[in-house]
């Protein structure tokens, strides 16, 4: 009963708390990331990907993940000082946070449109700018958020001001909007009207620069009045100026396909690289020091104003993991694959001997797409590449030799029972068989033949399973003979995984998800509706258990399977691989040199975020048909628009309606979490919702 408990909860709360999974590798963070500010030269924050905001208080030598209670992707960030920022996402979301990051308030923006820019002239007074004619300023800290004074239609992309009076905005259609009193009115110049512009950035209320597309630039020395238009040599974004001839900006680069941090030493016309590449985006703490975001999760620093750079983010590796394996608690090893510049095929061989807190490539050359890993003690292991070969290692991973190659045979999956005694899946061209050794690797022997054999999993030295694209297959005997079931039913299998003796599941493509309770002489379809292709499963026990789809998903299940819950903190992991040391101990490998590690069993646990005082109630909620929204003034005659939104920001339901109280019809909903927002004429408020 309890753990049923625990997977109401995990579906409850999964769109907004934290999965127990912490960064292993890279460190300390390997998500994307889109934006770093800075408000004195000790502390800064970086914002990214999940939910995350990076911060540091030693100039960038240390970073500490500071969890803002959503996994919405954060682009942009304000810092008014070291204690108090702002952070947007997609659809006007905004938050807000006075300690530092460790605890964030969502703000109701008065939008749902993307933000493209955000820009605080003090701690009160703040612009953002958005698709549609969005140009909203606070001027209480962000609690509310009113449109400009203008009537704008185009997409403000770029907003700047260069006192608490004089400021610009650049938008589409070549217009640059201004203001002389602090966002009060605002008047409009035009320049092109076939052109977007991205960047702005004003050195004194006169003197100022625009960038838009087509490496269109424009330039004013008498606050915009007029403007004089000229072609740049590189696409510029992200501009800025230290004096009238000198600036730096962000270019992306068609050619090479990477952005890069570029300088102009004659106000704009030519730009030319200065070393930081990959950046999305930079901020300058001094005349010569340079902060930078990269792909993929990468911080830079600089002293040279970005000539050189140190990343201060480790990686041992950036190769795609395919497959790992823990000897005991402390030690592991994992095998990756990757190509090199001219396509050749290589291999490393990484290993951990502190619990995954620091990994090591022991071993790395032309050993092919390593596909499976599997040590029988601390010095021999075992590997198997897709082209057909069995590698040997007798010191712990550094040295390996070739034991066994079926050219043409993809090897997948590898176990073994003793130190002496394994086994390994193979297929090759829609057959497949799976082969034994009993002298430690020195000779194999095809033990089953029938379809591709894609996985292998053996609970002792005789009870073993494997499947096929349509077979689960079972021996007792020790792969001398084997038992094939299919119920008609099975879709392309690709991981199997086993409990004990009885219980055992079964993934694969198209949702396919299978258990037994009985040693695999009887299958219970579980399919689940997710879209995906289950690549890998683990259980540890007959309960808790954990799958990787090819959609770069992830799950977790408290009841056997009934029911799952989607990590979002771990989609994008790309081909995962799950390995549990303990039941609470356990490891993700993905691609791009991503390792998760949980010490926690890898369940959620709830972030509280500050709310603005509500004006309005919803109930029942959890809610299963209908819910009722009241305005908490008791106030009737006031007309309403409610807007519903999934926990992925997608619009599924709007309702306008003259007065209050407000009925809505939600039985067409699926199971989950929702954002309600409710806007009147007075305020726009957001509130989470379970249906039921």
């Amino acid at each position: 009963m309890k753990k049923l408990v625990i997977t109401a909860m995990l579906t409850m709360i999964a769109c907004f708390t934290y999965s127990q999974w912490n960064w292993s590798n890279p460190s300390p963070f390997g998500w994307y990331l889109y934006d770093v500010h800075f408000p004195d030269e000790q502390t800064g924050y970086i914002a990214g990907e999940k939910g995350v905001v990076l911060k540091t208080t030693d100039a960038g030598t240390s970073w500490e993940i500071k969890s803002t209670g959503t996994l919405r992707n954060l682009k942009m960030l304000w810092f008014t000082n070291v204690e108090t920022g702002y952070v947007t996402s997609d659809s006007g979301f905004i938050m807000k946070t006075t300690d530092g990051g460790e605890t964030w308030m969502e703000l109701q923006s008065g939008t749902t449109e993307e933000i493209n820019d955000i820009f605080f002239i003090n701690s009160s007074t703040g612009f953002i700018a958005g698709m549609n004619g969005q140009l909203r300023r606070t001027t209480d800290g962000g609690v509310t958020w009113e449109r400009a004074f203008i009537d704008i239609y185009s997409d403000v992309y770029s907003v700047h001001f260069v006192n608490e009076n004089v400021g610009y905005a650049a938008a589409s259609m070549g217009t640059v909007y201004k203001t002389v009193d602090g966002g009060d009115s605002w008047t409009s110049t035009s320049g092109d009207p076939y052109l977007d512009l991205y960047s702005i950035f004003f050195l004194t209320p006169n003197t100022g620069y625009v960038a838009g597309n087509h490496n269109f630039m424009m330039k004013t020395t008498n606050g915009g009045a007029s403007w004089t238009h000229f072609q740049s040599n590189c696409p510029i974004e992200q501009m800025q100026f230290i004096n009238d001839q000198t600036g730096y900006a962000l270019s992306y680069d068609t050619f090479i396909g990477i952005s890069q941090l570029v300088k102009t030493t004659n106000g704009g016309s030519t730009w030319i690289p200065v070393g930081m590449d990959h950046c999305v985006s930079y901020f300058f703490t001094s005349i010569n020091t340079v902060f930078g975001a990269a792909y993929p999760g990468k911080i830079y620093k600089s002293t040279d104003a970005g000539v050189t750079y140190v990343n201060y983010t480790t990686s041992v590796t950036e190769a795609g993991f395919r497959d790992l394996h823990f000897i005991n608690e402390n030690i592991g090893y994992a095998v990756s694959h990757y190509y090199d510049e001219s396509g050749l095929s290589f291999g490393q061989v990484l290993r951990t001997a502190d619990a995954g807190e620091s990994w090591q490539i022991v071993s790395e050359g032309s050993y092919g797409h390593l596909f499976s890993v599997y040590f029988s003690n601390e010095d021999i292991g075992y590997m198997s590449n897709l082209s057909g070969k069995i590698f040997k290692t007798t010191d712990g991973g550094y040295t390996w030799d070739t034991l066994f190659h079926i050219p043409g045979t993809a090897l997948r999956d590898l176990t073994f029972v003793n130190e002496n005694t394994g086994f390994v899946a193979g297929s090759s061209l829609g057959t497949g068989s799976v082969f034994k050794t009993n002298d430690g690797g020195i000779s194999w022997n095809s033990v089953y033949n029938g379809f591709d054999v894609r996985g292998i999993h053996f609970v002792d030295e005789n009870l073993g399973f494997g499947i096929t694209d349509y077979y689960i297959v079972k021996t007792t005997n020790g792969g001398i003979s084997w038992t094939e079931y299919n119920d008609g039913n099975f879709w392309i299998l690709l991981d199997i995984f086993f409990v004990n003796a009885n219980v055992g599941y079964a993934c694969g493509s198209s949702g396919t998800l299978l258990k037994t309770t009985d040693g695999g002489e009887s299958w219970v379809d579980f399919h689940q509706n997710f879209g995906d292709t289950f690549m890998s499963v683990y259980f540890v026990d007959e309960n808790i258990g954990y799958m990787c789809g090819d959609n770069c998903s992830f799950y977790q299940t408290a009841n056997g399977g009934i029911n799952w819950t989607s990590i979002d903190y771990l989609s994008c992991i790309g081909y995962g691989t799950i390995f549990f040391t303990n039941e609470l101990t356990g490891y993700v490998v993905g691609e791009d040199g991503r390792i998760f590690k949980t010490t926690n069993g890898g369940l959620v646990s709830a972030k509280t975020n500050i709310k603005p005082e509500s004006g309005y109630s919803l109930f029942p909620n959890p809610a299963n048909s209908t819910i009722t929204i009241k305005a908490a003034d008791n106030t009737n005659s006031l007309s309403v628009d409610i807007t519903i939104l999934n926990c992925n920001g997608i619009l599924v339901k709007t309702v306008s309606h003259n007065d209050f109280p407000v009925q809505v019809d939600i039985s067409n909903l699926a199971s989950g979490i929702y954002f309600v927002r409710i806007e009147t004429a007075k305020s726009v408020e957001t509130k989470k919702m379970v249906k039921m």
